[in-house]
């Protein structure tokens, strides 16, 4: 690999480091609308077969999915904390990608890409 080709790659990662390193909310899981019945016995909602809304965190832990409950007040929050994870994730796997090839001296071979080389990167 040129020193010219691995100056860009450096460049490169240190840009994608830098767009992760602000992200300081962020949380691993799912943010789900539950619809259920409540426990009181007398409740019209329930019994005219209407369920009660109520957010929930969902994560996948041990081979388990735990639930936690969350609420309307916490669920924007939650929402975009997951979404952070979920960026923070891809910037991960870009470094990952570019430290590969810097290591290696070539791409890692994608489906559908004939030359190993990403347009609008």
């Amino acid at each position: 690999m040129e020193e010219k080709e691995a100056r860009r790659l450096r460049q490169r990662r240190r840009l994608l480091w830098r767009r992760g390193t602000g992200i300081e909310e962020f949380l691993r899981g799912s943010v789900v609308l539950l619809r259920r019945p409540c426990a009181y016995a007398g409740c019209r909602k329930c019994a005219s077969g209407e369920r009660h809304p109520m957010w929930v965190l969902t994560v996948s832990e041990r081979g388990k999915t735990r639930t936690v409950y969350l609420g309307a007040g916490k669920a924007a929050a939650a929402r975009q904390m997951t979404a952070n994870y979920r960026r923070l994730k891809a910037l991960i796997e870009q470094v990952a990608e570019v430290n590969q090839v810097l290591l290696t001296g070539r791409a890692r071979a994608r489906k559908g890409v004939a030359d190993g080389t990403e347009s609008g990167s």
